[in-house]
C-alpha cells in the first residue's frame, strides 16, 4: 500500500503520465461506443462488465479443461443449453424463490461468489487505508492530493469498476430480477401453436443497475478530464 500505482521520477513525468492516461481513457471510450453501437450500447457495456466478474469462472474452466487431469478434477467441456439448467433457488420467480439467506448462501458457497465478496472487501479496505496514509503522512494540501492521486485515485478509478462489477453476483442474490412466466413473454398462434416473442420482450432492458453503471462511467470520465486539466495548472 506504500507504493504508488504509477512509477515516476519527477513531477513533469507525472504530468505526462496523467495526460497519456487521459488520451488512453478517452480513446477507449470512443472505441467502446463505436464497437457497441451495432449490437446495442448497453448490451456491449454489460458484456464488458461480465468479463470482470466472470473471469474466475472462466479461468477455472480453462484450468479444468486444458491443464488438470481427470483424477484432479479435470473435465471435458460440453455445450449446455441454458433452458436445460435448473436452479433450486428459483430466484427469478417472485412466488417460488427462496429467502435471501438461502440465496446468499447458495451463491456465495455453492457458486463460489465468496471470492467476489472477499475481493471487493479487501480492495475497499486497501483504498481506505491508503487514503488515510496519504492524509497522515503529508503536510501540505498538494502533497495530500498527489498522494491520493498516485496511490488510490489514479484515473479512471479502476477500483470502482472492479468492485461494482464483482459485486454483481452478490447483488443478484440480494435482489434478483422478478421475471414473468415464459408463456407470458410469447405470442402463441392458436392454430399452429407456434410461439414468437412479444414486442416488449424483444426490447433491451434498461433498469436501475444499467443506469448506475452509466452514471459511474460518466463520473469517472469527468474525473479523468478534471485531472487532465489540472496537470496543466498545478
Amino acid at each position: 500500500m506504500q507504493k504508488p500505482l504509477v512509477a515516476y521520477a519527477t513531477e513533469e513525468q507525472l504530468r505526462w503520465l496523467v495526460r497519456a492516461c487521459f488520451a488512453s481513457v478517452i480513446s477507449n471510450r470512443l472505441c467502446e461506443f463505436a464497437l457497441f453501437i451495432p449490437a446495442g450500447y448497453h448490451t456491449g457495456q454489460r458484456g464488458s462488465r461480465y468479463q470482470l466478474w466472470m473471469s474466475p469462472y472462466i479461468a477455472l474452466c480453462i484450468i479444468r479443461s486444458f491443464i488438470l487431469p481427470s483424477w484432479l478434477g479435470g473435465q471435458t467441456q460440453a455445450f449446455k443449453p441454458t433452458g436445460s439448467l435448473g436452479s433450486d433457488l428459483n430466484e427469478r420467480d417472485p412466488k417460488l424463490r427462496k429467502n435471501m439467506f438461502r440465496r446468499l448462501w447458495g451463491i456465495l458457497m455453492n457458486y463460489m461468489a465468496l471470492f467476489h465478496l472477499a475481493f471487493v472487501y479487501l480492495t475497499l479496505v486497501a483504498v481506505v487505508l491508503t487514503s488515510f496514509r496519504s492524509f497522515s503522512t503529508q503536510d501540505t494540501t498538494r502533497g495530500v492530493l498527489v498522494g491520493l492521486l498516485t496511490h488510490a485515485f489514479w484515473p479512471p478509478l479502476t477500483f470502482l469498476f472492479i468492485c461494482s462489477s464483482l459485486w454483481t453476483p452478490i447483488s443478484y442474490a440480494i435482489d434478483p430480477p422478478a421475471m414473468p412466466d415464459r408463456e407470458d413473454l410469447l405470442n402463441r398462434d392458436p392454430k399452429t401453436q407456434v410461439a414468437h416473442p412479444t414486442k416488449a420482450s424483444k426490447k433491451i432492458a434498461f433498469g436501475g443497475q444499467a443506469a448506475w453503471f452509466e452514471l459511474e462511467y460518466t463520473i469517472t470520465t469527468a474525473y479523468t478530464c478534471l485531472v487532465f486539466v489540472a496537470s496543466f495548472i498545478f
